[in-house]
């Protein structure tokens, strides 16, 4: 874990993927852009919304509201089951892009997280510009757009992405956090939610700054030990670092995104075992193995194939690993069909025991 040792403000971005499925939908289909998406299942099913676009959403359309209401307030929306396999091969992409700019990221969910930019946001030319290049990047490599808050915490940095959505970017400077609070209702505080918040303006708290100036004494004879967390945050206080595990290795991945669309097999294969290569070093810099791996391609469309492959055993073996990830190719890729990225992901790791091989 990262502790904050310095006295001096961290660098804290947090990046929120918008509408984060419905938007890989219309990545994958494009015909889906600008038209209302609602994931979870559809009409006439007992289940519930997942996520869905901001066309939906302008219809009242909300995470975890029934399928059959969402229908009615929405008749006209398109309505996907969801693919959550898809979903993690993007995930998986965008963290690995967190992590080419710093180690210090905290996964939060599938689409969230929040990262500690202090040692390295000078090398970019500032944290708005570091920001902005990685809203960039996953643009480019996802056709996906993110909101980013920038602030001295995690409170502060996750506040200001939700202040500036869609594909927003918003930075609350170091000493600002009261002010910028103050006019906001109490439920923008991140854990005050519409029960609470409406019990709270029941006692006469309607905004922070209402919060601000009834004390921490005031607010813990209310609340009690909730109250010193209103106390504290609605100040802009958070002394949570970003959490981070070095060791916590759940896959291992590697891809290339190419300068020109590539349709040559051979070049695939020869690129795919390269990829094989680097993913296995770092599997055995680790001491690790896997059950299992996937493969990703992306044609020029930005069409999405992902293929897994489960091994009968734990394998550290390069050839192994190296021979099966090209079958896998021979079988799901369509002669002549233009790519613009292939990948592959090790998965389903252990470290509890690791055979050399001659590859070693």
């Amino acid at each position: 874990m990262y502790s904050q040792h310095s006295k001096n403000p961290r660098t804290i971005l947090h990046i929120d993927m918008d509408a984060f499925f419905a938007s890989v939908e219309e990545a994958e289909n494009p015909q889906l852009r600008g038209k209302a998406v609602i994931i979870g299942g559809f009409p006439g099913e007992r289940g519930v919304v997942s996520t869905c676009s901001y066309e939906a959403r302008r219809y009242g359309v909300h995470s975890a509201m029934s399928l059959a209401e969402a229908e009615k307030r929405c008749p006209h929306a398109v309505f996907l089951r969801g693919n959550h396999s898809l979903y993690r091969s993007y995930s998986n992409e965008i963290m690995q892009i967190f992590m080419t700019s710093t180690p210090y990221v905290e996964i939060v969910s599938i689409d969230e997280a929040y990262l500690d930019v202090t040692e390295v946001v000078t090398q970019y030319g500032g944290d708005y510009a570091l920001a902005e290049l990685l809203k960039q990047i996953i643009l480019q490599h996802t056709r996906l757009t993110c909101s980013v808050g920038i602030a001295a915490n995690k409170l502060m940095a996750k506040i200001a992405s939700s202040a500036d959505k869609p594909n927003g970017l918003l930075k609350i400077p170091f000493g600002d956090e009261a002010r910028f609070l103050a006019p906001l209702p109490v439920g923008t505080i991140p854990g005050i939610g519409k029960k609470t918040a409406l019990r709270m303006e029941a006692d006469g708290f309607d905004s922070i700054s209402q919060l601000q100036i009834a004390g921490l004494d005031r607010l813990m004879e209310l609340y009690g030990n909730w109250g010193y967390h209103c106390h504290q945050a609605s100040h802009g206080y958070d002394s949570r670092p970003v959490q981070w595990e070095e060791t916590a290795h759940k896959s291992i991945g590697a891809e290339m995104t190419f300068d020109h669309n590539q349709t040559d097999f051979s070049v695939l294969k020869e690129i795919l075992e390269g990829l094989c290569r680097k993913v296995w070093t770092r599997l055995r810099s680790y001491k690790m193995r896997a059950r299992g791996f996937s493969i990703k391609l992306r044609s020029a469309t930005f069409h999405t194939i992902t293929r897994s492959h489960t091994f009968g055993e734990h394998v550290n073996d390069l050839e192994e690993i190296s021979n099966a990830a090209i079958i896998l190719l021979k079988r799901y890729y369509e002669e002549q069909l233009p790519l613009r990225l292939i990948g592959i992901s090790l998965e389903k790791l252990t470290d509890s025991y690791w055979q050399p091989t001659f590859w070693s």
